[in-house]
């Protein structure tokens, strides 16, 4: 990593902490060295971690519901500049069927869909890749061919600090456990936008019960079934003896309930998580590139 990305990393950690202390991390495996880039697909965010820890985070736009973001485990494998859009075939059906004019492809520029940079992950074949845009009020949200959109000032931020190689994890939960610096349990229920009905009753019953058992503290069941109701993505607290003024204390820290917990995380790491070989070389900071999503 260059010694301008650890500048970049230490200056995102120090704005992190005062701006990002009530989000919820995605439980999720984190190498514990390097770059690594989680997103959550139902919080609609990219979490940016440098050797475990958070130094950042972004509000994202990821796939419609017809063309869902795929989940699974990348790496970064290029990094373009001011790209041309090379609009798919199926864009292009989309764009006839609206009664536009069909464009195959868009010159690098202010009405470019892909914004100013397009970071690629996973094979150049799949398409995707984090980029900017023209449309900054699309994000957050389902709206993208697939590739996971930011706000052009953030890709560029992005594309500044991550290096090729770097892991991506995309992730699916729409459900979070987490405990505040005062020991509280709170709950963050998010819509199932894919709806894939990922969650598992019966673990996350365990996982209370077990909480409760270990903090001698009682949860309280009926704020479950709410946030379930409600699935909003705003903070429960199932611990808090009221539910009056319950504010969020200090930093949240996962409770792992989807994930093994962090001292057999690098022993399970997959082999995709691990670094490209060095020939994998970063694109000229003012190339262009051909991309296909948006």
């Amino acid at each position: 990593m260059k010694f301008s990305s650890l500048l970049v990393a230490a200056g995102m950690l120090a704005a992190t902490v005062s701006s990002h202390a009530m989000t919820p991390e995605p439980d999720v495996l984190v190498s514990s060295t390097g770059q690594h880039l989680v997103v959550n697909l139902p919080q609609t965010r990219v979490f940016l971690y440098q050797d475990g820890t958070l130094v950042n985070s972004y509000p994202v736009a990821v796939g419609k519901m017809i063309t869902n973001t795929p989940t699974g485990n990348y790496a970064i494998t290029g990094i373009y500049r001011n790209p041309v859009w090379h609009v798919p075939k199926s864009i292009q059906e989309e764009m006839a069927r609206a009664g536009k004019p069909v464009q195959t492809t868009v010159a690098a520029g202010p009405d470019n869909p892909l914004g100013p940079v397009f970071i690629r992950f996973g094979e150049a074949k799949l398409g995707l890749g984090f980029h900017g845009t023209n449309q900054p009020a699309s994000v957050p949200g389902f709206r993208s061919h697939g590739c996971v959109r930011l706000r052009s000032e953030n890709a560029l931020e992005l594309a500044d600090w991550v290096d090729i190689g770097a892991a991506v994890t995309i992730s699916y939960q729409t459900t979070l456990l987490s405990e505040d610096s005062a020991g509280e349990l709170w709950l963050h229920a998010y819509p199932d936008s894919y709806r894939k009905d990922d969650l598992v009753p019966q673990l996350l019953a365990e996982t209370l019960l077990n909480w409760q058992h270990e903090n001698q503290r009682p949860i309280h069941g009926k704020r479950v079934d709410q946030a379930f109701r409600e699935r909003n993505g705003k903070p429960v607290c199932l611990s808090c003896k009221s539910t009056q003024n319950n504010r969020i204390t200090g930093t949240l820290n996962v409770v792992r309930w989807l994930s093994p917990p962090q001292e057999i995380i690098e022993e399970q790491l997959p082999d995709e998580l691990q670094p490209l070989d060095e020939n994998s070389a970063r694109a000229p900071r003012g190339a262009q590139s051909k991309q296909k999503s948006a």
